[in-house]
C-alpha cells in the first residue's frame, strides 16, 4: 500500500521475484484489508508451495503469516527488525509528548501484540543480542531467537577506499582542504543530527579549537526526512550554513560514494528506547569502507561496532552532548595522518558480516523448520 502508483504487479531483482498484491479495491476496515492480504498470500502459496513463510516487522505482517500458516500447515518465521511502538513514540518531538505516547494504550497494545505473535511464530529472527534481550524481557523464549545482524555487500569490502576520487564525484565544490564529517541517513529527529550541527558550530566558533580545523570543518548530511527543514534552519541559526551541505535524498547506489567522501562518519543518535535497541545499517557500511566512525554510546550501537574480542571499532560519545562530540571530532582530526587501528579492525568486523555469510543463518533456520514439519 506504500510505493509507486501504477507499479507493475511483478518485478525481478537479482533473480528474486517480487509480487505486489494490492487489490483494485481496498477493504473498508483494517480487518477486511488483512483478509485480502491473507487471500492473496494463499493464492501465491498454492502456486509456489514454499517450505517456510517469512514475515518481517511489524505485527500486521505477522498476522497474515500466522493465518496462512494455520490454513496450510507451513511453518512461519517472524523477523523483528524494529519495535513498532518505539518508533512511533520516537516520532514525537518533545519529551512530554513522547512520555504521553509511551504511556498510551496504543503503545501497550502494540508491544503486547508483537510479543504474542513472536511467541506464536515457529522461530524469531532479530538484528542484535540487544534486541533479543528486549524480546526476552517481553516474554519471548530466548532459545527460539536467532540473531542476524545488519550486513554488507561483498562489493563494499572490495571497493577502493580513495576519498579523493569519491569527493570529486559527489562534492566537487568542497574546498580541497575541507575536513568533512557527516552521514548518509534518513533525517528523522531521533537520528540526532542537530547534535552534530551544534558540535560543528562549537568547533568553528570557539577560538580555542585548532585554527586549521576551524577553517576547514564542513558538515555533510545526505538524506531526507521530516527533520530536514528544521536542520536546514538550524544551520543558519548557528551561523554554519556556508559550512553545511545537505543534498537531500541520494540514490542508494551512490550512498557508498557519499560515505567515502567523508573524513569521518558520525551517527549521533538520541538516547531513546528505539535507539537503545535497534541497530542502524549505515555504521557497518562505513566500517566496510574504512571510514573513521563516531557513534552515540548506546547499547545497540556499541554492539554494532564492537568485535567479539571487545575492541570498539568506533569512537563512542555520550548521546545528545554536542561538547563531547566536538571533542571527539577534534581528536579524530588531530590523528588524521596516522594509521587508524580502529578502521582496520572495522573492515575486519564488516567482513564477518557479509550477506552471504549471514544468509547461511537463515538457511539453517529454514532447513530446521522444514525438517521438523516433515517429521510431524
Amino acid at each position: 500500500m506504500v510505493g509507486v502508483p501504477l507499479a507493475s504487479d511483478e518485478d525481478a531483482v537479482d533473480g528474486v521475484v517480487y509480487r505486489r498484491t494490492l487489490p483494485s479495491s481496498l477493504g473498508a476496515t483494517a480487518e477486511q484489508r488483512l483478509v485480502q492480504e491473507v487471500d492473496a498470500a494463499l493464492r501465491i502459496v498454492d502456486e509456489f508451495r514454499p517450505h517456510v513463510l517469512h514475515a518481517t516487522t511489524d505485527y500486521r505482517n505477522a498476522l497474515v503469516a500466522q493465518a496462512v500458516s494455520q490454513a496450510t500447515g507451513i511453518p512461519w518465521i517472524l523477523e523483528v527488525r524494529g519495535l513498532m511502538e518505539q518508533t512511533w513514540i520516537a516520532s514525537h518531538r518533545s519529551k512530554s509528548s513522547r512520555a504521553r505516547a509511551a504511556d498510551s494504550e496504543k503503545a501497550r497494545l502494540v508491544a503486547a501484540k508483537e510479543a504474542e505473535l513472536a511467541n506464536e511464530a515457529h522461530a524469531v529472527v532479530t538484528l542484535s543480542r540487544t534486541m533479543a534481550q528486549e524480546l526476552a524481557r517481553r516474554g519471548v523464549d530466548d532459545s527460539r531467537v536467532v540473531v542476524v545482524p545488519n550486513g554488507v555487500e561483498d562489493a563494499l569490502l572490495s571497493r577502493p577506499t580513495d576519498m579523493t576520487d569519491a569527493r570529486r564525484q559527489v562534492l566537487p565544490d568542497l574546498p580541497s582542504k575541507a575536513y568533512a564529517v557527516g552521514a548518509v541517513s534518513a533525517l528523522v529527529d531521533y537520528e540526532g543530527f542537530d547534535v552534530l550541527l551544534r558540535a560543528a558550530a562549537r568547533i568553528i566558533h570557539d577560538p580555542s579549537s585548532p585554527k586549521e580545523l576551524r577553517n576547514d570543518l564542513h558538515v555533510v548530511i545526505a538524506g531526507d526526512g521530516t527533520a530536514a527543514p528544521a536542520l536546514r534552519a538550524l544551520t543558519h541559526e548557528l551561523g554554519i550554513g556556508d559550512r553545511t551541505t545537505m543534498p537531500g535524498r541520494v540514490p542508494r547506489a551512490d550512498a557508498p560514494t557519499w560515505l567515502l567522501s567523508l573524513d569521518a562518519v558520525v551517527v549521533p543518535r538520541r538516547d531513546l528506547r528505539v535507539t537503545q535497541w535497534v541497530t542502524p545499517q549505515k555504521p557497518v557500511e562505513a566500517l566496510a569502507l574504512g571510514r573513521p566512525l563516531v557513534v552515540s554510546d548506546l547499547p545497540a550501537l556499541r554492539e554494532s561496532v564492537r568485535t567479539e574480542e571487545g575492541l570498539d571499532c568506533a569512537l563512542l560519545v555520550p548521546p545528545e552532548d554536542p561538547e563531547a562530540l566536538a571533542g571527539e571530532i577534534i581528536r579524530l582530526w588531530s590523528h588524521r595522518h596516522g594509521s587508524d587501528g580502529r578502521s582496520q579492525a572495522g573492515r575486519k568486523l564488516a567482513a564477518s558480516r557479509r550477506w552471504p555469510t549471514l544468509a547461511d543463518r537463515y538457511v539453517t533456520v529454514y532447513r530446521r523448520l522444514a525438517h521438523e514439519t516433515a517429521e510431524e
